[in-house]
């Protein structure tokens, strides 16, 4: 599907609503599946429910094989197959709930090439290493045999995704804990924290320490998850396409819910677009982004370790900004729906703009831009980004628009809305 990017004609004022955080809503799901009780796990008041492909796969996989039973993940050995799309997050959740299941149920965690290609060895390892039967096929889906499941120490590499840590933690109470040691330093930390911040909504025993240096630890207790009602706060990643459109059109954006303090990772964006001249408030009605009408200055080095999503959003700012811009610490998005950095860069070069892509780093120079197609090569980050950029650009065209359904399906009718000024 191409989508011409409709070009801002007038600066928009306004709210417009996100999905609740796809991260925080899948660790309810997974939690809610282990518990003994029902739990409602429900939107935020000032948005919605998520409805992308990543968070109906995980529910719907989850919901197939059922809730905790009888000491199991599910009260029958039928085999199942868990089809998780392009959602690597779900996908990881996905193999150690599968461990979880009756002993002897099988389980095919699977989904689309694109997933399928992804590295997960550094948690197949784990899990192997706790007692796991499984077996991964030529396709790359994982088969996985219930039972035989220990808590316990473990050894994990971070370097390359938090989603491996996240996936072992939230198993954990149903393990019998783990002692999850890092065996050097992990990126993507603050979604750590989201995981953790999930383990306690859900009245579970856990501790980190060391997470900022070379090693660090995480523990969590033996324990029956348990909670009445959560409510999800709004996307900060589904926002900041949004935020990133008000910066370049001189516009005002606000998401109406969202709080600049939290774990979510993506809220660093509003950092940065200060440092690029941007207006950001935050109060009680949510965070907004205003674009002043000057034209958008380089931030200086940006460091997105820990935020490795924003390089796409990031990147085309940059690109229409004043200045060099470095933006470092992101090896590890090479390994995402798409390689991010070669992505990127190849997105700002097709509209006329320069990059130069090294291994874990993307420097951007900005200058004029112009029209052009812009394979989003399946990636719903490059969508939100180029899509924003382009109400600045005229004549952008994102050659794959569709994969914003991935988790904001409504993003393109945002930028529509954002085009009109109303």
């Amino acid at each position: 599907m191409d989508f011409e990017v409709p070009v801002a004609h007038g600066a928009f004022r306004g709210s417009i609503p996100v999905p609740a955080s796809k991260s925080v809503w899948q660790r309810a799901l997974v939690l809610r599946a282990l518990a003994d009780t029902p739990v409602a796990v429900r939107a935020h008041a000032a948005s919605a429910a998520p409805t992308g492909d990543d968070v109906r796969a995980l529910d719907t996989s989850l919901t197939s094989i059922g809730g905790w039973h009888a000491n199991a993940l599910g009260a029958d050995r039928i085999t199942r197959r868990a089809d998780l799309g392009l959602g690597a997050t779900g996908f990881r959740f996905m193999l150690p709930l599968a461990a979880l299941r009756p002993r002897g149920a099988r389980t095919l965690v699977t989904g689309g090439r694109g997933l399928l290609v992804r590295p997960h060895r550094p948690l197949l390892n784990a899990l192997v290493r706790r007692g796991v039967r499984l077996k991964r096929r030529h396709s790359g889906a994982i088969r996985v045999l219930g039972g035989g499941y220990t808590g316990g120490r473990v050894v994990l590499d971070g370097s390359l995704s938090s989603q491996y840590a996240s996936a072992l933690l939230l198993a954990a109470p149903r393990t019998g804990g783990i002692e999850l040691c890092f065996a050097g330093p992990c990126v993507s930390r603050p979604y750590l924290g989201l995981t953790l911040d999930a383990l306690r909504a859900f009245n579970i025993e856990c501790e980190a320490e060391g997470l900022d240096g070379s090693r660090g630890t995480v523990r969590v207790a033996a324990g029956v998850p348990a909670r009445d009602v959560l409510d999800v706060p709004p996307d900060a990643s589904a926002a900041a396409g949004l935020f990133a459109a008000a910066a370049l059109t001189q516009s005002a954006v606000r998401v109406p819910g969202l709080t600049r303090e939290g774990a979510q990772a993506d809220l660093a964006l509003l950092g940065i677009l200060e440092r690029m001249g941007a207006r950001v408030t935050s109060d009680d009605a949510g965070v907004q982004v205003e674009g002043t009408g000057a034209r958008l200055a380089s931030p200086g080095p940006v460091d997105l370790t820990d935020a490795p999503d924003l390089l796409p959003v990031v990147a085309a700012l940059a690109a229409a900004a004043d200045g060099r811009t470095r933006i470092h610490g992101v090896g590890h998005a090479r390994g995402k729906e798409s390689d991010r950095v070669a992505t990127s860069a190849a997105a700002i070069r097709a509209l006329g703009g320069r990059a130069e892509a090294a291994d874990d780093a993307l420097t951007v120079t900005g200058g004029a831009l112009e029209g052009g197609r812009v394979d989003v090569a399946g990636d719903h980050r490059i969508a939100f980004a180029f899509g924003a950029l382009g109400l600045a650009v005229p004549g952008v065209r994102l050659s794959g628009a569709q994969a914003v359904g991935k988790s904001h399906p409504g993003f393109l009718d945002d930028l529509a809305r954002i085009a009109a000024g109303s």
